[in-house]
């Protein structure tokens, strides 16, 4: 550790390191052989964030769709709002979760998931599925037939 600095009137300055700490390589978990998806998706972030494969992010990608897809499903089952949502919706908001996490570890160098991917997987695709952000209060999306109505009432 280092020493307190002294400045003038008895002041003493703290030490401030301005480099970021290094990644605890060892604190990344590592499956040899992963039995399950979530064990497969931490092999993909160790390959990716220890060995520098690029190419681990794109096997994350599709697997993380089809594990968002599998949680949806199950959500579905007990949700009535998610029951109503499309095929082509549901692959939207998987893609959206499944995005999110890649794009954390990709600009956050020393940031990544120490246990449960899936966990925080879940997590994500919630909040893709349920949270309301203002603007979507405001932008209603009306299909064509109904702008079609609205503009023959209008002429009448």
């Amino acid at each position: 550790m280092r020493e307190l600095e002294s400045v003038a009137d008895g002041q003493l300055l703290l030490p401030f390191d301005f480099e970021e700490p290094e990644i605890d390589i060892a604190s990344i978990p590592h499956y040899d052989a992963p039995q399950d998806d979530n064990e497969r998706l931490l092999e993909y972030q160790y390959r990716y964030k220890v060995e520098g494969e690029k190419s681990a992010l794109g096997d994350m990608y599709r697997l993380g769709v089809e594990v968002c897809k599998k949680m949806i499903s199950q959500k579905a089952k007990t949700n009535k709002h998610i029951k109503k949502l499309g095929a082509d919706e549901r692959t939207e908001k998987a893609i959206d979760a499944i995005n999110y996490i890649i794009m954390r570890l990709i600009q956050r160098p020393r940031w990544f998931i120490k246990t449960s991917f899936t966990a925080y997987l879940y997590l994500r695709l919630l909040h893709e599925l349920f949270y309301r952000r203002k603007v979507d209060e405001i932008v209603r999306f009306v299909s064509l037939e109904e702008m079609q109505g609205v503009m023959v009432t209008q002429a009448d």
